[in-house]
């Protein structure tokens, strides 16, 4: 199951020591972390999310692959989804309802109201385990994707989302930083950095992984966590 163009927009949020983002010490971080021991080995996989199933979406609202059927029924208990079934702009408040067992509301920066979900791929030591948070206009329309997450690999997935997104490589301290412009200015942010403690008992988090895509217009800007990792690429005097 090949995709037309691989995805490879993962934002690979470093947690690097000296970083904009401590994120490993953020709730946040830490429900990834521990996502990524129960993984190993112990998830249970209830029907693999097939991509030809599901909608690729680019952060211009142009669809990749046909979307899925909402309506599609799904089989109960912890399920493993694949980035393909997640990472698009055509979804409502009611069908992440209707697709994720668990679900808080957060709150951005800006005026959007995020929905965050439990976020796990598979337990491969490619795959990822965290969490994803669309948020939401006024007009209950996405307008932002954001993932934390860790791997043990995130080559895969930044190749992925590289064809899929365009994004282009960024030097940066402490990680690797992808960008997608659009007129000049960043809407799709990936960084990949080791993660600050590794240990062989958890080899599926050896990378934190920090991905956000926002609606080409950028109506809203990029989050505060995003552009610090932008002003952190700038700011090394490498581009």
């Amino acid at each position: 199951m090949g995709l037309p163009k691989p995805v490879t927009g993962l934002l690979l949020l470093a947690g690097a020591a000296g970083g904009p983002y401590l994120w490993y010490r953020t709730d946040v971080g830490k429900q990834a972390s521990n996502a990524a021991q129960r993984i190993s080995g112990q998830a249970t996989m209830v029907g693999q999310a097939d991509p030809s199933q599901s909608g690729f979406w680019n952060a211009n609202g142009m669809e990749l692959i046909p979307p899925a059927d909402a309506g599609a029924d799904l089989p109960p208990g912890p399920r493993i989804y694949s980035l393909q079934e997640v990472l698009r702009f055509d979804i409502s408040p009611a069908w992440v309802m209707q697709r994720f067992p668990r679900v808080s509301t957060v709150l951005s920066e800006t005026r959007l109201d995020g929905m965050r979900v439990p976020l796990v791929t598979g337990t491969a030591i490619t795959d990822l385990a965290g969490t994803l948070t669309y948020y939401f206009d006024g007009y209950q329309r996405v307008q932002r994707i954001q993932v934390h997450a860790v791997t043990g690999d995130p080559t895969r997935f930044v190749a992925e989302l590289q064809h899929a997104y365009g994004l282009q490589q960024h030097p940066a301290l402490g990680g690797t930083l992808y960008l997608l412009k659009w007129n000049g200015r960043p809407t799709c942010v990936v960084f990949a950095a080791p993660a600050p403690i590794i240990t062989s008992e958890v080899p599926q988090a050896r990378f934190n992984v920090f991905i956000e895509l926002n609606q080409a217009g950028l109506e809203f800007g990029l989050s505060e966590e995003a552009q610090a990792l932008v002003e952190s690429g700038r700011h090394s005097g490498r581009w």
